[in-house]
């Protein structure tokens, strides 16, 4: 028997008008710690969550000032791009409440993620003192497959802020069974798996003195949110995690390896070390092995063709230990010298 509940009955499609929400979509309160996998309540960003017909839901979130200015923005100007990693984690927190509430996984089976892809629109999000941003995902969920050890997800969402379309996310994630989950962590920690012959491998530890990237080289103010050193006899573009594991932000509650969303942070700080700017147009993320917290993590990044010349930019960037790469992606900047436009919602 399948350790996972029976998802809800889904009505067929000519009965999804009269699933319409028959309640407003709520703000005033965040979840429950608990409910998207945190242990501090001001780190929650989600309000609600409403099923508006088979498979479809409206997520509600709030986005704080303080957020825009501590956690993951860069500078306090009143109009900026939205950051990608804060895209991120609302959406990692929209996919971890409805899978609890909606398809019956439950608590305290860990979360696995495959792949996250993020498509930014070219539009900004005000910073306004007096009230947080009002976030609304349109989503897709589905349950792809079901096994008595495991179950696969897909989401799909569209991601608007105070009435502006801000971008797009597809993300794909596995929940295990607890006694499975140990099993394939004891498995990954005492055997990593060889390298394909011929396969370009950055160092499996660092060959000289490490220094910690200034926080300027990453585009933050202050040096509490850096992740990456460089080693002083290293290639340009090699560079290694240096996780703060007491991070409130990336390390809220305790975990057996590195968290994803550390490693999405470091990506996007490689690229900015490289001189991107400060957050891609868009993320293709694809997780593939845990990252042992004990181990150096090598970060590299190559930068795509024409990376000097002025317009739109792309780099690859991976995360290894030992020669086994644990995730990549691929950053896709716009032309720095394009200007933002502010693009209302027309549907």
């Amino acid at each position: 028997m399948s350790i996972f509940t029976a998802s809800p009955r889904y009505p067929s499609s000519d009965q999804a008008a009269s699933l319409a929400p028959v309640r407003r979509l709520s703000f005033r309160h965040r979840l429950p710690a608990g409910a998207v996998h945190k242990t501090s309540p001001t780190e929650v960003l989600l309000t609600d969550a409403i099923r508006a017909a088979d498979g479809h839901f409206t997520v509600g979130a709030l986005w704080h000032r303080d957020r825009f200015l501590h956690s993951f923005l860069h500078d306090g100007g009143q109009g900026r791009s939205p950051d990608p990693l804060l895209l991120a984690e609302t959406v990692r927190q929209t996919l971890i409440h409805l899978s609890h509430r909606f398809h019956g996984v439950p608590q305290g089976h860990p979360f696995v993620l495959d792949r996250l892809d993020l498509d930014l629109a070219d539009s900004t999000v005000a910073v306004r003192p007096d009230r947080p941003a009002r976030v609304i995902l349109d989503v897709a969920c589905a349950r792809r497959l079901t096994t008595p050890r495991r179950a696969s997800f897909a989401l799909q969402a569209a991601i608007s802020v105070d009435g502006v379309r801000i971008g797009r996310a597809d993300v794909r994630w596995e929940v295990l069974h607890p006694n499975f989950y140990r099993l394939i962590r004891h498995r990954d920690v005492g055997a990593k798996e060889a390298p394909a012959a011929g396969t370009a491998l950055p160092p499996a530890a660092p060959v000289g003195g490490l220094r910690r990237l200034g926080p300027r080289e990453v585009g933050y103010p202050e040096g509490r949110h850096v992740l990456l050193a460089r080693d002083e006899r290293g290639a340009p573009g090699q560079f290694w995690l240096d996780d703060d594991p007491h991070h409130p932000v990336l390390h809220d509650h305790p975990s057996d390896h590195v968290a994803g969303m550390a490693l999405l942070e470091a990506f996007r700080q490689a690229g900015r070390a490289l001189g991107a700017p400060l957050h891609p147009a868009a993320v293709r993320s694809v997780f593939t092995a845990f990252a042992e917290p004990d181990v150096p993590v090598a970060i590299t990044v190559t930068p795509g063709p024409g990376w000097r010349a002025a317009g739109p930019r792309t780099a690859e960037v991976t995360a290894a230990q030992h020669g086994t790469v644990l995730a990549s992606a691929r950053l896709a900047y716009r032309d720095p010298r394009q200007k933002l436009t502010l693009r209302q919602e027309t549907s």
